[in-house]
C-alpha cells in the first residue's frame, strides 16, 4: 500500500464543484463548494489543441459551453473566450473553460483538497500525465491533498510510472473481479465507484482491503446515510450542503 494517505472529512466532496448550485468545473463552481462548507472538490482535466490541460466534464463543448465540437480540436486562446456558465443560469455568463493551473491558483486560495480525474484522447495519455503531474509539482500547495483518479487504466499506469508516490483512486463505473489486483499493482488507496452498485457485501470486500471507498455521484441523504452505515468513507455530490456532515 502506497505511504500516501488522505483524510476527507467531511466525508463530502464536491462533484465537479457545486455543481447543483453552479455550473460544473468552473471557478464559480469552486467557490460554491467552499462556501457550502466542503473540503474536497472533484474535476476533470484533459488537453486543449495546444497542450494545455484545461478543466472540463465533456470531450465536446457542446453541453456545457456555448461551443461546438471537440475540446482538443482548439487551442486555449479560443476556448478561454467561450461561456461556460449562461447554459446553467445567465447570471454565470461570465464563466469561462479554467485551465489546471487557474484552479489549483483558486484551491490553494480557498484551502480545498482535490480529486483531479485525468480524461484523455487515444493517443495522448503521455503527454497528459506527465503536464498534469508536472503542474502538480510546481503549482499545488503541499498543505491540501491531491488525488489522482481515472476510468483509464493507460492513465493510471502512466501516473504510477511517473510517480511513484502520488495518491491513486481506482474508478469502477461497472463491478470489475479485477479492482483488487489493479489496485494492488498500482498502489491505489481509494476504489471510487459508483454507487449505484454498492451493496453492503462488495462494501465489506473493498474495506477488507483497507483502502478508503469513495461513492459517485449520491445527491440524496437518505442514501448517503445508508452508504456511510455500510462503511462508505466519503461520497462525491453536487448537493454538498444537503448530505449529513459526519
Amino acid at each position: 500500500m502506497s505511504s500516501i494517505k488522505i483524510t476527507i472529512q467531511p466525508p463530502v466532496i464536491a462533484h465537479r464543484g457545486a455543481s447543483y448550485i453552479a455550473p460544473e468545473n468552473t471557478l464559480a463552481s469552486f467557490r460554491k463548494a467552499k462556501e457550502q462548507g466542503a473540503t474536497w472538490v472533484e474535476f476533470d482535466v484533459m488537453l486543449s489543441a495546444d497542450n494545455e490541460i484545461v478543466v472540463i466534464h465533456d470531450e465536446t463543448l457542446d453541453r456545457t459551453t456555448n461551443g461546438k465540437g471537440l475540446v482538443i480540436d482548439y487551442p486555449y486562446s479560443y476556448l478561454k473566450t467561450l461561456d461556460a456558465g449562461s447554459w446553467f443560469d445567465s447570471a454565470f455568463s461570465n464563466q469561462h473553460i479554467p485551465t489546471l493551473i487557474e484552479v489549483i491558483h483558486l484551491l490553494n486560495e480557498l484551502n480545498l483538497s482535490a480529486n483531479v480525474e485525468i480524461k484523455a484522447q487515444i493517443g495522448k495519455e503521455e503527454l497528459t500525465v506527465k503536464k498534469v503531474l508536472d503542474i502538480l509539482d510546481v503549482y499545488w500547495n503541499n498543505k491540501n491533498q491531491v488525488l489522482i483518479s481515472s476510468f483509464s487504466l493507460v492513465i493510471l499506469n502512466l501516473v504510477r510510472q511517473y510517480s511513484k508516490e502520488r495518491a491513486l483512486g481506482f474508478l469502477m463505473d461497472e463491478w470489475d473481479d479485477q479492482w483488487e489486483a489493479v489496485c494492488d499493482r498500482l498502489n491505489c488507496i481509494t476504489v471510487n465507484v459508483n454507487n449505484g452498485i454498492l451493496n453492503p457485501e462488495n462494501v465489506a470486500l473493498i474495506k477488507k482491503s483497507q483502502r478508503l471507498l469513495l461513492a459517485y455521484t449520491v445527491n440524496d441523504s437518505v442514501r448517503a446515510k445508508e452508504l456511510f452505515s455500510w462503511g462508505v468513507d466519503g461520497v462525491f455530490s453536487d448537493v454538498v450542503k444537503l448530505l449529513p456532515a459526519m
